[in-house]
């Protein structure tokens, strides 16, 4: 959306922006030149105090993000509890606070419009409204309440603020960060703004002495240029690299206070294992000689193809450095289109990059590289918001002052406009699952099949019993971006029984079947076999038949399979003679996956197969969200954030809206489903998911022992099946399986 149009002295912009923004900006309005931003004509100081007063403006709880160096505050001190400096305690203040989707930034400007107090945002892992509390004690602490004159606010879950709080100030951002940087840039003409979900190019220009803004463009609700798409790639690669950190019992006090101390040393402990994820992975982009690339535009079609190059061999290190360049030139392609910023940046002017995504050097430099011109990052670019939403509390001469009280009014004022479901629990009673203890040991001598399934995100392998298809053993890991090491880790785990199995063929499916198959299968095996006479019985087989396999081996009466995976999702349904009567699995659109499921819970500091479980169950309603996309289930869900729901109520709301967007956007509806209703896959492991299911599919669901495994499982299944037809017709039957000891061997790209 491009901005030209003015807007008069008191009153709002002009009506198709206000519509849609809302937003009310005081300024001056050229009919021909644009938009005034009303500021007075000042001299702005960047706040560079004395070294004996900067340790007195740093924040006590957070260091500033490890993965940017050119950070000049360094860590601070949870423990310590830094009184304000006489002078500064003195001085009224007027507070800034940017309360975003994945962070709380805040500020604290004097009435020179100086900054006096900008420390290092804090990620609020789905309680914002914590964070603020958190923040709004240290700005008491330090300043003394008596010296905030006023607090005004920015950044999506700050909206609802204005409607319950009499007087305070709400600011958009695409106002706020122009405002900020007249006094965090002064010098700039472009503003490149990318936060964890909003991005933002401001062009500006000075007429008459004032700042104006030229142009604005916003992006789309697409998520391929935002921070969202780091963050999740960043958790989904490094998570287990980097170990999550011990969290504290908040309920092991009955002191409200000591609550907070131990939630807040538990969000510092999240953020810190959070900011050496990003560390890590820009640190390893670096090293990068042949970055992957990803042409798509949309953010969940990003990390499908990304998913698609890690299986097909292409390392983690290039497959970052191409996530790096994919999110700037998509931030061209939304944002920007096309533009010769070169021709038109004027000498001694700025073009800066702003908002949290740009702590990453790469995506700086990359960005700067496409547009052909340097692109500076100011000391506050993380801050700027809260600087611009400050500034307006300023020159509006404003009196509000936030009081903690307000909290719980502004939670129950967004809460009251949503629609709900019943409680999952109240569906458990239609799901109908079952278990099964594996042998603890295999006897010598037994013949069996290697089954391997290559997900998008996990890495399953099963050893199959060729007499009676009864699954001997299992693992089932997650990935973490590195295909070859996770196929390695299943084969030293099978491994145990390597002196009393006869492996007689092998077998792989899923999305890395074609580069699990290169790494198992020898080329000169098979051709020394062939040569011999020998007839191969290794399988590649698609998921939706070994799918199929695996359930019917359980109940050969199932109608129905509803199969949910990392990045595909299959439905299968048979007719009464048992042959299938329709398949179909998803293309690009991951809305209802497990990978965006997962995406989701991280979001809530939650993990898919037991705490978001566990609190979904808890939740006595669940919130209704938007299940069309799955860019859009993530929109919705910082929504649910902003408004203040529990943590139990949105675990509930994406579990739910993960098994709706499986069973309307992708199934089609009830039109296509039989009576009899198996779930499989990883999220179908989950107690919640399975309710969530039988909840808008109104079905009995059957969950049935290892449905996780039935891809591994039935590619074994059908190995045995392909061996049992070859010695029929009396083939001598073999396999080009390495042998055990490919866990010891190295491999390299060609």
């Amino acid at each position: 959306m491009t901005m030209h149009q003015p807007f008069s002295m008191k009153g709002s912009l002009s009506p198709g922006f206000s519509q849609q923004h809302g937003a009310q900006v005081t300024g001056y309005a050229h009919p021909e030149r644009g938009v005034f931003l009303g500021c007075e004509e000042h001299s702005a100081t960047r706040a560079v105090a004395r070294q004996g007063e900067e340790d007195n403006i740093r924040r006590r709880y957070v260091r500033r993000p490890a993965w940017n160096r050119h950070n000049s505050d360094g860590l601070g001190n949870m423990a310590a509890k830094k009184e304000p400096t006489p002078d500064k305690a003195k001085s009224p203040v007027y507070v800034g606070i940017d309360i975003g989707s994945s962070f709380v930034h805040c500020v604290a400007l004097h009435a020179d419009k100086s900054i006096v107090y900008s420390p290092a945002p804090i990620m609020h892992f789905a309680n914002p409204l914590g964070v603020l509390k958190e923040v709004w004690q240290d700005l008491v602490d330090r300043f003394g309440r008596d010296a905030i004159r006023s607090t005004a606010f920015t950044g999506s879950a700050a909206q609802q603020f204005p409607r319950v709080m009499t007087g305070a100030i709400f600011v958009f951002d695409s106002v706020a960060v122009p405002r900020g940087a007249e006094i965090v840039a002064p010098e700039a003409q472009y503003i490149f703004h990318i936060a964890a979900q909003d991005s933002y190019f401001f062009s500006l220009t000075v007429v008459e002495g004032k700042k104006i803004i030229r142009e604005w463009r916003t992006g789309t609700k697409c998520g391929g240029g935002s921070g969202m798409l780091v963050e999740k790639q960043c958790r989904r690669l490094f998570q287990g690299d980097v170990p999550s950190p011990e969290i504290d019992d908040t309920g092991a006090t009955t002191s409200e206070q000591e609550r907070d101390v131990i939630a807040m040393r538990n969000r510092a402990r999240l953020q810190e294992r959070m900011e050496e994820m990003f560390r890590r992975a820009e640190e390893e982009a670096v090293r990068s000689r042949e970055p992957s690339e990803f042409l798509a535009r949309c953010g969940v079609v990003v990390q499908s193809d990304l998913i698609h190059k890690q299986n097909e061999g292409a390392t983690r290190v290039d497959n970052l450095a191409g996530l790096f360049r994919t999110v700037p030139r998509n931030y061209i392609i939304d944002v920007l289109g096309a533009r010769d910023l070169a021709s038109t940046l004027g000498q001694g002017e700025q073009a800066i990059a702003t908002g949290g995504v740009f702590s990453n050097d790469l995506v700086r430099e990359n960005l700067s590289q496409l547009l052909k011109i340097p692109v500076t990052r100011p000391e506050q670019y993380h801050n700027i918001a809260a600087v611009g939403a400050a500034l307006k509390a300023i020159e509006e001469n404003n009196t509000f002052v936030f009081d903690l009280a307000q909290l719980q009014h502004v939670a129950q004022y967004s809460r009251e406009k949503r629609s709900f479901a019943p409680p999952l629990s109240a569906s458990l009673k239609t799901v109908r699952e079952s278990s099964e203890a594996l042998h603890e040991t295999i006897p010598p001598g037994t013949e069996v099949v290697l089954g391997i399934d290559g997900g998008s995100t996990t890495t399953k392998g099963a050893l199959v019993d060729i007499k009676t298809g009864r699954l001997l053993d299992k693992l089932y890991i997650k990935t973490h971006g590195n295909p070859e090491e996770s196929l390695k880790r299943v084969l030293r785990y099978l491994a145990r029984h390597k002196d009393n199995v006869i492996i007689r063929g092998v077998g792989t499916t899923g999305s890395a079947r074609k580069l699990y198959e290169k790494v198992l299968l020898s080329k000169s095996k098979a051709k020394q076999l062939a040569e011999q006479g020998v007839t191969l019985c290794d399988r590649i087989t698609d998921e939706i038949t070994c799918h199929a396999l695996g359930v019917k081996h359980n109940n050969p009466g199932i109608d129905t399979i509803f199969e949910i995976g990392g990045q595909d999702m299959k439905f299968t349904s048979f007719g009464r003679d048992g042959t299938v009567k329709e398949a179909k699995m998803n293309y690009s659109c991951q809305a209802g996956s497990g990978q965006t499921l997962e995406n989701m819970a991280d979001v809530i500091n939650l993990d898919v197969e037991n705490t978001l479980q566990e609190a979904a169950l808890r939740a006595q309603r669940v919130p209704i969200i938007d299940s069309t996309c799955g860019v859009f289930m993530e929109m919705d869900e910082n929504r649910l954030i902003a408004e203040g729901f529990s943590r139990d109520e949105i675990a509930a709301a994406i579990l739910r809206g993960t098994a709706a967007s499986y069973y309307y956007k992708f199934v089609g509806g009830a039109q296509h489903v039989g009576n009899k209703c198996s779930a499989q896959g990883g999220p179908a492991l989950g107690k919640a998911f399975l309710a969530a299911l039988a909840q808008v599919t109104e079905r009995e669901i059957e969950a049935y022992p290892h449905r996780e495994m039935f891809g591994a499982w039935g590619q074994g299944l059908d190995i045995i099946e392909h061996i049992q037809q070859l010695e029929k017709q009396g083939k001598t039957v073999g396999t080009a399986f390495r042998g055990w000891e490919i866990v010891d061997m190295p491999f390299q790209k060609r």
